[in-house]
Protein backbone atom coordinates (compact mmCIF):
# COMPACT_ATOMS: atom_id res chain seq x y z
CA UNK A 1 0.00 0.00 0.00
CA UNK A 2 1.15 3.57 -0.61
CA UNK A 3 0.56 4.51 3.02
CA UNK A 4 2.88 1.76 4.12
CA UNK A 5 5.58 2.86 1.68
CA UNK A 6 5.33 6.44 2.88
CA UNK A 7 5.54 5.30 6.46
CA UNK A 8 8.65 3.26 5.71
CA UNK A 9 10.58 5.95 3.85
CA UNK A 10 9.66 9.04 5.86
CA UNK A 11 12.25 8.46 8.56
CA UNK A 12 14.96 8.12 5.89
CA UNK A 13 14.12 11.57 4.51
CA UNK A 14 14.40 12.91 8.05
CA UNK A 15 17.80 11.22 8.30
CA UNK A 16 18.91 12.94 5.10
CA UNK A 17 17.66 16.29 6.40
CA UNK A 18 19.52 15.71 9.66
CA UNK A 19 22.74 15.04 7.71
CA UNK A 20 22.32 18.15 5.55
CA UNK A 21 21.73 20.42 8.56
CA UNK A 22 24.33 18.82 10.86
CA UNK A 23 27.23 19.11 8.41
CA UNK A 24 27.24 22.95 8.18
CA UNK A 25 26.27 23.22 11.86
CA UNK A 26 29.27 21.26 13.13
CA UNK A 27 31.69 22.62 10.51
CA UNK A 28 30.75 26.27 11.04
CA UNK A 29 30.84 25.93 14.81
CA UNK A 30 34.35 24.46 14.71
CA UNK A 31 35.51 27.03 12.12
CA UNK A 32 34.25 29.97 14.19
CA UNK A 33 35.63 28.66 17.49
CA UNK A 34 39.07 28.01 15.90
CA UNK A 35 39.22 31.26 13.91
CA UNK A 36 39.59 29.48 10.56
CA UNK A 37 37.54 31.73 8.29
CA UNK A 38 39.28 34.39 6.11
CA UNK A 39 39.55 37.90 7.61
CA UNK A 40 37.91 36.61 10.75
CA UNK A 41 40.49 37.84 13.21
CA UNK A 42 40.21 36.21 16.62
CA UNK A 43 38.45 32.95 17.30
CA UNK A 44 34.99 33.03 18.87
CA UNK A 45 34.76 31.29 22.26
CA UNK A 46 31.82 28.98 22.77
CA UNK A 47 30.32 31.21 25.47
CA UNK A 48 30.25 34.14 23.02
CA UNK A 49 28.92 32.07 20.12
CA UNK A 50 26.11 30.38 22.05
CA UNK A 51 23.73 33.35 22.73
CA UNK A 52 23.54 34.41 19.07
CA UNK A 53 23.10 30.87 17.79
CA UNK A 54 20.38 30.17 20.36
CA UNK A 55 18.52 33.36 19.37
CA UNK A 56 18.49 32.11 15.78
CA UNK A 57 17.37 28.65 16.94
CA UNK A 58 14.41 30.19 18.81
CA UNK A 59 13.35 32.10 15.70
CA UNK A 60 13.85 29.09 13.43
CA UNK A 61 12.09 26.57 15.66
CA UNK A 62 9.09 28.67 16.68
CA UNK A 63 8.83 30.01 13.13
CA UNK A 64 8.71 26.46 11.77
CA UNK A 65 5.91 25.51 14.19
CA UNK A 66 3.98 28.64 13.20
CA UNK A 67 4.37 28.06 9.45
CA UNK A 68 3.26 24.44 9.85
CA UNK A 69 0.27 25.61 11.99
CA UNK A 70 1.16 23.08 14.68
CA UNK A 71 0.35 25.29 17.68
CA UNK A 72 -3.16 23.80 17.61
CA UNK A 73 -1.77 20.46 18.80
CA UNK A 74 -0.33 21.84 22.05
CA UNK A 75 -2.26 21.81 25.30
CA UNK A 76 -3.93 25.15 26.05
CA UNK A 77 -4.87 27.12 29.14
CA UNK A 78 -6.88 30.26 29.69
CA UNK A 79 -4.88 33.38 30.55
CA UNK A 80 -6.69 36.71 30.87
CA UNK A 81 -9.55 35.24 28.88
CA UNK A 82 -7.34 34.00 26.03
CA UNK A 83 -6.44 30.42 25.23
CA UNK A 84 -2.66 30.06 24.97
CA UNK A 85 -0.42 27.02 24.29
CA UNK A 86 0.73 25.50 27.55
CA UNK A 87 2.93 22.41 28.07
CA UNK A 88 2.23 19.53 30.39
CA UNK A 89 4.55 18.99 33.30
CA UNK A 90 6.19 15.98 31.67
CA UNK A 91 6.83 17.76 28.37
CA UNK A 92 8.16 20.75 30.30
CA UNK A 93 10.72 18.45 31.92
CA UNK A 94 11.57 17.05 28.50
CA UNK A 95 11.96 20.62 27.25
CA UNK A 96 14.49 21.25 30.03
CA UNK A 97 16.40 18.18 28.84
CA UNK A 98 16.50 19.30 25.20
CA UNK A 99 17.48 22.83 26.25
CA UNK A 100 20.44 21.28 28.06
CA UNK A 101 21.25 19.17 24.98
CA UNK A 102 21.11 22.25 22.73
CA UNK A 103 23.60 24.18 24.84
CA UNK A 104 26.01 21.34 25.47
CA UNK A 105 26.04 20.18 21.82
CA UNK A 106 27.18 23.56 20.51
CA UNK A 107 29.72 23.98 23.32
CA UNK A 108 31.14 20.51 22.64
CA UNK A 109 32.39 21.63 19.21
CA UNK A 110 34.03 24.77 20.57
CA UNK A 111 36.50 23.20 23.02
CA UNK A 112 40.09 23.46 21.85
CA UNK A 113 42.07 20.28 21.21
CA UNK A 114 39.03 18.14 20.34
CA UNK A 115 38.17 17.28 16.73
CA UNK A 116 34.68 17.02 15.30
CA UNK A 117 35.07 13.27 14.86
CA UNK A 118 36.21 12.81 18.47
CA UNK A 119 33.25 14.82 19.77
CA UNK A 120 30.80 12.76 17.71
CA UNK A 121 32.30 9.44 18.76
CA UNK A 122 31.84 10.43 22.40
CA UNK A 123 28.35 11.85 21.93
CA UNK A 124 26.97 9.19 19.56
CA UNK A 125 28.72 6.31 21.27
CA UNK A 126 27.19 7.47 24.53
CA UNK A 127 23.70 7.71 23.02
CA UNK A 128 23.97 4.21 21.54
CA UNK A 129 24.94 2.92 24.98
CA UNK A 130 22.06 4.75 26.65
CA UNK A 131 19.31 3.50 24.28
CA UNK A 132 19.20 -0.19 25.32
CA UNK A 133 19.79 0.80 28.95
CA UNK A 134 16.64 2.96 28.85
CA UNK A 135 14.72 0.08 27.24
CA UNK A 136 15.88 -2.24 30.02
CA UNK A 137 14.80 0.21 32.73
CA UNK A 138 11.38 0.43 31.06
CA UNK A 139 11.18 -3.40 31.15
CA UNK A 140 11.27 -3.67 27.37
CA UNK A 141 12.85 -6.70 25.75
CA UNK A 142 16.35 -5.74 24.62
CA UNK A 143 17.56 -8.09 21.94
CA UNK A 144 21.06 -9.52 21.83
CA UNK A 145 22.27 -7.38 18.95
CA UNK A 146 21.32 -4.23 20.88
CA UNK A 147 23.60 -5.32 23.71
CA UNK A 148 26.28 -6.19 21.13
CA UNK A 149 26.03 -2.70 19.61
CA UNK A 150 26.29 -1.17 23.06
CA UNK A 151 29.51 -3.08 23.79
CA UNK A 152 30.99 -2.10 20.42
CA UNK A 153 30.10 1.54 21.10
CA UNK A 154 31.77 1.30 24.49
CA UNK A 155 34.87 -0.13 22.79
CA UNK A 156 34.84 2.81 20.34
CA UNK A 157 34.81 5.29 23.21
CA UNK A 158 37.67 3.43 24.94
CA UNK A 159 39.76 3.40 21.73
CA UNK A 160 39.34 7.11 21.10
CA UNK A 161 40.00 8.05 24.73
CA UNK A 162 43.16 5.94 24.67
CA UNK A 163 44.58 8.05 21.83
CA UNK A 164 45.81 10.67 24.31
CA UNK A 165 48.50 12.10 21.99
CA UNK A 166 45.91 13.47 19.56
CA UNK A 167 43.49 15.32 21.82
CA UNK A 168 43.32 17.42 24.95
CA UNK A 169 40.24 16.77 27.05
CA UNK A 170 39.69 19.56 29.56
CA UNK A 171 37.58 19.23 32.67
CA UNK A 172 35.02 21.56 31.13
CA UNK A 173 34.71 19.36 28.02
CA UNK A 174 34.33 16.23 30.16
CA UNK A 175 31.59 17.79 32.28
CA UNK A 176 29.86 19.13 29.16
CA UNK A 177 29.66 15.70 27.53
CA UNK A 178 28.51 14.07 30.77
CA UNK A 179 25.69 16.62 31.13
CA UNK A 180 24.70 16.07 27.48
CA UNK A 181 24.38 12.29 27.93
CA UNK A 182 22.53 12.65 31.24
CA UNK A 183 19.97 14.92 29.57
CA UNK A 184 19.47 12.37 26.79
CA UNK A 185 19.06 9.58 29.35
CA UNK A 186 16.06 11.32 30.91
CA UNK A 187 14.68 12.66 27.62
CA UNK A 188 14.51 9.18 26.08
CA UNK A 189 12.48 7.94 29.02
CA UNK A 190 10.03 10.85 28.86
CA UNK A 191 9.72 10.61 25.09
CA UNK A 192 9.06 6.87 25.11
CA UNK A 193 6.41 7.29 27.78
CA UNK A 194 4.60 10.24 26.25
CA UNK A 195 4.84 10.13 22.49
CA UNK A 196 6.23 7.06 20.67
CA UNK A 197 2.79 5.75 19.76
CA UNK A 198 2.39 6.32 16.03
CA UNK A 199 -0.43 8.79 16.73
CA UNK A 200 0.20 11.96 14.68
CA UNK A 201 -1.66 14.20 17.14
CA UNK A 202 0.19 12.74 20.13
CA UNK A 203 3.54 13.10 18.36
CA UNK A 204 2.92 16.69 17.33
CA UNK A 205 1.62 17.66 20.76
CA UNK A 206 4.81 16.37 22.35
CA UNK A 207 6.98 18.03 19.68
CA UNK A 208 5.33 21.44 19.99
CA UNK A 209 5.17 21.45 23.80
CA UNK A 210 8.80 20.36 24.14
CA UNK A 211 10.12 22.87 21.62
CA UNK A 212 8.11 25.80 22.96
CA UNK A 213 9.98 25.23 26.23
CA UNK A 214 13.47 24.23 25.06
CA UNK A 215 15.11 27.03 23.08
CA UNK A 216 13.32 29.94 24.88
CA UNK A 217 14.32 28.42 28.23
CA UNK A 218 17.95 28.09 27.13
CA UNK A 219 17.94 31.67 25.82
CA UNK A 220 16.48 32.93 29.10
CA UNK A 221 19.09 31.03 31.13
CA UNK A 222 21.93 32.49 29.02
CA UNK A 223 20.48 35.99 29.36
CA UNK A 224 20.25 35.61 33.15
CA UNK A 225 23.87 34.51 33.38
CA UNK A 226 24.89 37.36 31.07
CA UNK A 227 23.25 39.84 33.43
CA UNK A 228 25.08 38.31 36.40
CA UNK A 229 28.39 38.45 34.51
CA UNK A 230 30.47 36.64 37.15
CA UNK A 231 33.47 34.77 35.76
CA UNK A 232 34.80 34.31 32.24
CA UNK A 233 31.93 32.16 30.98
CA UNK A 234 29.17 34.53 32.08
CA UNK A 235 31.10 37.48 30.70
CA UNK A 236 31.34 35.55 27.43
CA UNK A 237 27.56 35.21 27.40
CA UNK A 238 27.30 38.98 27.98
CA UNK A 239 29.57 39.67 25.00
CA UNK A 240 27.46 37.32 22.91
CA UNK A 241 24.34 39.37 23.63
CA UNK A 242 26.06 42.75 23.08
CA UNK A 243 29.23 43.58 21.15
CA UNK A 244 29.45 40.30 19.23
CA UNK A 245 26.18 41.14 17.48
CA UNK A 246 28.06 43.91 15.64
CA UNK A 247 30.89 41.66 14.46
CA UNK A 248 31.40 40.46 10.88
CA UNK A 249 30.78 36.84 11.78
CA UNK A 250 27.57 37.34 13.77
CA UNK A 251 25.60 36.33 10.68
CA UNK A 252 27.48 33.03 10.51
CA UNK A 253 26.73 32.44 14.19
CA UNK A 254 23.04 32.97 13.39
CA UNK A 255 23.38 30.46 10.54
CA UNK A 256 24.73 27.97 13.08
CA UNK A 257 21.56 28.47 15.12
CA UNK A 258 19.26 28.11 12.12
CA UNK A 259 21.01 24.90 11.11
CA UNK A 260 20.55 23.64 14.65
CA UNK A 261 16.83 24.42 14.47
CA UNK A 262 16.60 22.38 11.26
CA UNK A 263 18.52 19.41 12.62
CA UNK A 264 16.55 19.55 15.87
CA UNK A 265 13.28 19.23 13.94
CA UNK A 266 14.64 16.25 12.01
CA UNK A 267 16.21 14.39 14.92
CA UNK A 268 13.22 14.92 17.24
CA UNK A 269 10.83 13.53 14.64
CA UNK A 270 13.23 10.60 14.10
CA UNK A 271 13.16 9.80 17.82
CA UNK A 272 9.36 10.19 17.91
CA UNK A 273 8.85 7.56 15.22
CA UNK A 274 6.78 4.77 16.75
CA UNK A 275 9.43 2.17 15.96
CA UNK A 276 11.75 1.00 18.72
CA UNK A 277 14.87 2.87 19.79
CA UNK A 278 17.06 0.21 18.22
CA UNK A 279 15.95 1.59 14.85
CA UNK A 280 15.53 5.30 15.58
CA UNK A 281 18.78 5.84 17.50
CA UNK A 282 20.96 4.32 14.75
CA UNK A 283 19.27 6.56 12.19
CA UNK A 284 20.11 9.59 14.35
CA UNK A 285 23.68 8.50 15.11
CA UNK A 286 24.50 7.32 11.60
CA UNK A 287 23.38 10.59 10.00
CA UNK A 288 25.34 12.76 12.42
CA UNK A 289 28.47 10.59 12.21
CA UNK A 290 28.48 10.86 8.42
CA UNK A 291 27.91 14.61 8.58
CA UNK A 292 30.72 15.04 11.13
CA UNK A 293 33.19 13.07 9.03
CA UNK A 294 32.17 15.15 5.98
CA UNK A 295 32.64 18.42 7.90
CA UNK A 296 36.02 17.29 9.25
CA UNK A 297 37.12 16.39 5.72
CA UNK A 298 36.12 19.83 4.42
CA UNK A 299 38.05 21.58 7.21
CA UNK A 300 41.10 19.41 6.44
CA UNK A 301 40.98 20.07 2.68
CA UNK A 302 40.21 23.79 2.66
CA UNK A 303 41.37 25.15 6.02
CA UNK A 304 44.55 23.12 6.65
CA UNK A 305 43.18 21.47 9.77
CA UNK A 306 44.80 18.29 11.03
CA UNK A 307 43.13 15.16 9.73
CA UNK A 308 41.47 12.91 12.33
CA UNK A 309 43.93 10.44 13.83
CA UNK A 310 43.91 6.74 13.01
CA UNK A 311 42.38 5.96 16.41
CA UNK A 312 39.60 8.49 15.83
CA UNK A 313 38.83 7.05 12.39
CA UNK A 314 38.89 3.55 13.89
CA UNK A 315 36.48 4.64 16.60
CA UNK A 316 34.16 6.19 14.05
CA UNK A 317 34.34 2.91 12.11
CA UNK A 318 33.38 0.98 15.25
CA UNK A 319 30.35 3.24 15.68
CA UNK A 320 29.34 2.40 12.11
CA UNK A 321 29.75 -1.31 12.93
CA UNK A 322 27.49 -0.81 15.95
CA UNK A 323 24.92 0.79 13.65
CA UNK A 324 25.20 -2.14 11.23
CA UNK A 325 24.56 -4.52 14.09
CA UNK A 326 21.35 -2.67 14.82
CA UNK A 327 19.77 -1.71 11.51
CA UNK A 328 20.42 -4.72 9.22
CA UNK A 329 19.76 -7.23 11.99
CA UNK A 330 16.62 -5.30 12.84
CA UNK A 331 15.41 -6.04 9.30
CA UNK A 332 16.78 -9.58 9.46
CA UNK A 333 14.70 -10.22 12.56
CA UNK A 334 11.65 -8.91 10.78
CA UNK A 335 12.29 -11.28 7.87
CA UNK A 336 12.75 -14.15 10.30
CA UNK A 337 9.44 -13.16 11.91
CA UNK A 338 7.72 -13.39 8.54
CA UNK A 339 9.00 -16.96 8.15
CA UNK A 340 7.91 -17.86 11.68
CA UNK A 341 4.54 -16.20 11.10
CA UNK A 342 4.01 -18.39 8.04
CA UNK A 343 4.71 -21.51 10.11
CA UNK A 344 2.31 -20.29 12.77
CA UNK A 345 -0.27 -19.66 10.07
CA UNK A 346 0.10 -23.25 8.82
CA UNK A 347 -0.23 -24.49 12.40
CA UNK A 348 -3.36 -22.40 12.90
CA UNK A 349 -4.83 -23.82 9.68
CA UNK A 350 -4.24 -27.33 10.96
CA UNK A 351 -5.96 -26.46 14.25
CA UNK A 352 -8.94 -25.09 12.37
CA UNK A 353 -9.05 -28.24 10.24
CA UNK A 354 -8.99 -30.51 13.31
CA UNK A 355 -11.22 -28.54 15.67
CA UNK A 356 -13.18 -26.43 13.23
CA UNK A 357 -13.13 -22.61 12.84
CA UNK A 358 -13.56 -20.88 16.16
CA UNK A 359 -13.09 -24.17 18.02
CA UNK A 360 -10.35 -22.94 20.35
CA UNK A 361 -11.16 -23.06 24.02
CA UNK A 362 -9.85 -19.61 24.88
CA UNK A 363 -7.85 -16.66 23.70
CA UNK A 364 -4.69 -16.03 25.70
CA UNK A 365 -4.28 -12.82 27.63
CA UNK A 366 -7.85 -11.64 27.12
CA UNK A 367 -9.96 -13.28 29.79
CA UNK A 368 -12.81 -13.80 27.29
CA UNK A 369 -13.87 -17.36 26.54
CA UNK A 370 -14.90 -18.79 23.20
CA UNK A 371 -16.99 -21.86 23.90
CA UNK A 372 -17.61 -23.65 20.63
CA UNK A 373 -19.76 -26.31 22.27
CA UNK A 374 -22.35 -23.74 23.30
CA UNK A 375 -22.18 -21.60 20.19
CA UNK A 376 -24.38 -23.88 18.13
CA UNK A 377 -27.25 -23.22 20.53
CA UNK A 378 -27.35 -19.63 19.34
CA UNK A 379 -28.54 -18.93 15.81
CA UNK A 380 -29.46 -15.44 14.62
CA UNK A 381 -32.54 -14.97 12.52
CA UNK A 382 -31.82 -15.16 8.84
CA UNK A 383 -28.85 -17.55 9.29
CA UNK A 384 -30.32 -20.94 8.49
CA UNK A 385 -27.42 -22.46 6.56
CA UNK A 386 -24.86 -24.22 8.78
CA UNK A 387 -21.95 -23.26 6.49
CA UNK A 388 -23.01 -19.63 6.61
CA UNK A 389 -23.29 -19.91 10.40
CA UNK A 390 -19.76 -21.34 10.64
CA UNK A 391 -18.41 -18.28 8.83
CA UNK A 392 -19.58 -16.17 11.76
CA UNK A 393 -17.38 -18.07 14.20
CA UNK A 394 -14.62 -15.52 14.68
CA UNK A 395 -13.16 -12.96 17.02
CA UNK A 396 -12.83 -9.28 16.14
CA UNK A 397 -10.01 -7.26 17.64
CA UNK A 398 -10.15 -3.46 17.85
CA UNK A 399 -6.80 -1.67 18.24
CA UNK A 400 -5.81 1.89 19.19
CA UNK A 401 -2.79 3.35 21.00
CA UNK A 402 -3.32 3.13 24.75
CA UNK A 403 -6.34 0.78 24.89
CA UNK A 404 -8.20 3.11 27.26
CA UNK A 405 -10.51 5.00 24.92
CA UNK A 406 -11.29 4.22 21.28
CA UNK A 407 -10.57 0.49 21.09
CA UNK A 408 -12.38 -0.47 24.35
CA UNK A 409 -15.34 1.66 23.26
CA UNK A 410 -15.33 -0.15 19.91
CA UNK A 411 -15.14 -3.57 21.59
CA UNK A 412 -18.00 -2.69 23.96
CA UNK A 413 -20.12 -1.38 21.09
CA UNK A 414 -19.23 -4.46 19.01
CA UNK A 415 -20.28 -6.89 21.75
CA UNK A 416 -23.51 -4.96 22.36
CA UNK A 417 -24.33 -5.11 18.64
CA UNK A 418 -23.46 -8.81 18.47
CA UNK A 419 -25.79 -9.59 21.38
CA UNK A 420 -28.52 -7.49 19.78
CA UNK A 421 -28.22 -9.19 16.40
CA UNK A 422 -28.08 -12.69 17.89
CA UNK A 423 -31.07 -11.68 20.03
CA UNK A 424 -29.42 -12.91 23.21
CA UNK A 425 -28.85 -11.15 26.57
CA UNK A 426 -25.56 -9.30 26.78
CA UNK A 427 -24.64 -11.49 29.76
CA UNK A 428 -24.88 -14.58 27.51
CA UNK A 429 -22.42 -13.22 24.97
CA UNK A 430 -19.85 -15.87 25.93
CA UNK A 431 -21.98 -18.48 24.16
CA UNK A 432 -21.99 -16.56 20.86
CA UNK A 433 -19.62 -17.58 18.06
CA UNK A 434 -18.70 -13.96 17.38
CA UNK A 435 -17.02 -11.75 19.98
CA UNK A 436 -15.11 -8.45 20.11
CA UNK A 437 -11.89 -7.73 21.99
CA UNK A 438 -9.54 -4.75 22.19
CA UNK A 439 -5.81 -4.06 22.59
CA UNK A 440 -3.30 -1.23 22.29
CA UNK A 441 -0.11 -0.56 20.36
CA UNK A 442 1.55 1.20 23.33
CA UNK A 443 -0.76 0.51 26.26
CA UNK A 444 0.07 0.94 29.93
CA UNK A 445 -0.85 -2.51 31.15
CA UNK A 446 -3.70 -2.52 33.64
CA UNK A 447 -4.99 0.97 32.89
CA UNK A 448 -8.76 1.46 33.08
CA UNK A 449 -11.03 2.86 30.42
CA UNK A 450 -11.15 6.65 30.71
CA UNK A 451 -14.14 8.05 32.63
CA UNK A 452 -15.15 10.06 29.57
CA UNK A 453 -15.22 6.92 27.42
CA UNK A 454 -17.36 5.15 29.99
CA UNK A 455 -19.72 8.13 30.13
CA UNK A 456 -20.00 8.20 26.33
CA UNK A 457 -20.91 4.49 26.27
CA UNK A 458 -23.49 5.08 29.00
CA UNK A 459 -25.09 7.85 26.93
CA UNK A 460 -25.35 5.39 24.00
CA UNK A 461 -26.92 2.73 26.30
CA UNK A 462 -23.93 0.42 25.74
CA UNK A 463 -23.25 -2.03 28.61
CA UNK A 464 -19.91 -1.40 30.30
CA UNK A 465 -17.82 -4.29 31.61
CA UNK A 466 -14.58 -4.09 33.64
CA UNK A 467 -11.65 -3.21 31.40
CA UNK A 468 -7.89 -3.55 31.88
CA UNK A 469 -5.62 -2.23 29.13
CA UNK A 470 -3.15 -4.58 27.50
CA UNK A 471 -0.90 -4.55 24.45
CA UNK A 472 -1.31 -6.36 21.19
CA UNK A 473 0.90 -9.45 21.06
CA UNK A 474 1.89 -11.77 18.23
CA UNK A 475 -0.06 -14.57 19.92
CA UNK A 476 -3.23 -12.51 20.20
CA UNK A 477 -2.95 -11.35 16.58
CA UNK A 478 -2.76 -14.96 15.41
CA UNK A 479 -5.77 -15.99 17.49
CA UNK A 480 -8.24 -13.49 16.04
CA UNK A 481 -9.75 -13.44 12.58
CA UNK A 482 -10.06 -9.69 11.97
CA UNK A 483 -8.16 -6.69 13.34
CA UNK A 484 -9.78 -3.26 13.05
CA UNK A 485 -7.48 -0.25 13.62
CA UNK A 486 -8.47 3.29 14.51
CA UNK A 487 -5.90 4.94 12.22
CA UNK A 488 -3.65 4.11 9.28
CA UNK A 489 -0.66 4.58 11.57
CA UNK A 490 -1.99 1.80 13.81
CA UNK A 491 -2.35 -0.50 10.83
CA UNK A 492 1.16 0.25 9.63
CA UNK A 493 2.55 -0.37 13.11
CA UNK A 494 0.81 -3.75 13.36
CA UNK A 495 1.99 -4.87 9.92
CA UNK A 496 5.48 -3.68 10.78
CA UNK A 497 5.43 -5.78 13.96
CA UNK A 498 3.44 -8.79 12.65
CA UNK A 499 3.72 -9.01 8.84
CA UNK A 500 1.62 -12.17 8.69
CA UNK A 501 -1.35 -10.21 10.09
CA UNK A 502 -1.47 -7.83 7.10
CA UNK A 503 -4.34 -9.53 5.28
CA UNK A 504 -6.68 -9.50 8.27
CA UNK A 505 -5.76 -5.99 9.46
CA UNK A 506 -7.78 -3.03 8.22
CA UNK A 507 -8.90 0.40 9.34
CA UNK A 508 -12.30 0.55 11.02
CA UNK A 509 -13.00 3.53 8.77
CA UNK A 510 -11.41 2.80 5.36
CA UNK A 511 -11.66 6.45 4.33
CA UNK A 512 -10.33 8.40 7.31
CA UNK A 513 -8.64 8.09 10.70
CA UNK A 514 -10.62 8.06 13.93
CA UNK A 515 -8.89 10.75 15.97
CA UNK A 516 -8.13 10.39 19.65
CA UNK A 517 -10.67 12.40 21.71
CA UNK A 518 -8.41 12.53 24.79
CA UNK A 519 -8.06 16.11 26.01
CA UNK A 520 -10.82 17.41 23.72
CA UNK A 521 -13.78 17.35 26.11
CA UNK A 522 -16.85 15.21 26.63
CA UNK A 523 -18.52 16.23 23.37
CA UNK A 524 -15.56 14.85 21.41
CA UNK A 525 -15.89 11.51 23.21
CA UNK A 526 -19.60 11.26 22.41
CA UNK A 527 -18.97 12.15 18.74
CA UNK A 528 -16.21 9.56 18.60
CA UNK A 529 -18.40 6.87 20.21
CA UNK A 530 -21.29 7.58 17.82
CA UNK A 531 -18.98 7.44 14.82
CA UNK A 532 -17.48 4.15 16.03
CA UNK A 533 -21.00 2.79 16.57
CA UNK A 534 -21.96 3.45 12.98
CA UNK A 535 -18.71 1.99 11.65
CA UNK A 536 -18.98 -1.15 13.79
CA UNK A 537 -22.50 -1.76 12.52
CA UNK A 538 -21.26 -1.44 8.93
CA UNK A 539 -18.38 -3.87 9.54
CA UNK A 540 -20.77 -6.42 11.11
CA UNK A 541 -23.05 -6.08 8.09
CA UNK A 542 -20.06 -6.85 5.84
CA UNK A 543 -19.19 -9.94 7.89
CA UNK A 544 -22.72 -11.22 7.35
CA UNK A 545 -24.26 -10.61 10.76
CA UNK A 546 -27.08 -8.29 9.78
CA UNK A 547 -29.72 -6.89 12.09
CA UNK A 548 -33.16 -8.30 11.35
Amino acid sequence: MDSKRKYGLGIWWLGLGYYLFYMPYSGLTKALSNGLLPDMGDSVPGAVLLPVSVMATVVGMLGFITVKKWWQYAGHRKLFGRSIPFPRRSTFLSGVCIATIMGTTTLAFTFQGISIVLVLVLLRGGVLIIAPAVDAIASRRVRWFSWAAMLISLLAVIVVLGDTNNYKMSLGATVNIAVYLTAYFFRFQLMSKLAKSGERETTLRYFVEEQMVASPLLLGALASMAVIGAGNEMMGFRLGFTTFLESRVAGLAMLVGLCYAGLCVCTTLIFLDCRENTFCVPMHCGSSMLSGVTAAGILTLFFNQSAPSAAQITSAGLIIVALLFLSPLHHFQRTANKIMDSFVGVYQTLLNFVYGPGGRKSIASTGLQLNSADSTNVTPQGIADEEQFDKLRQTLLFVCSGNTCRSPMAAAIGNAEIALRFKIPFEALGSAPLQALSAGISARAGASMTPEAQRALHLLDIPITPHSAHNLTVELAHQVERIFCMTRAHRNAIINMIPAAAEKTQCLDPDDDIEDPIGSGMEAYVRCARRIHGLVRSRLDEIGLRQT
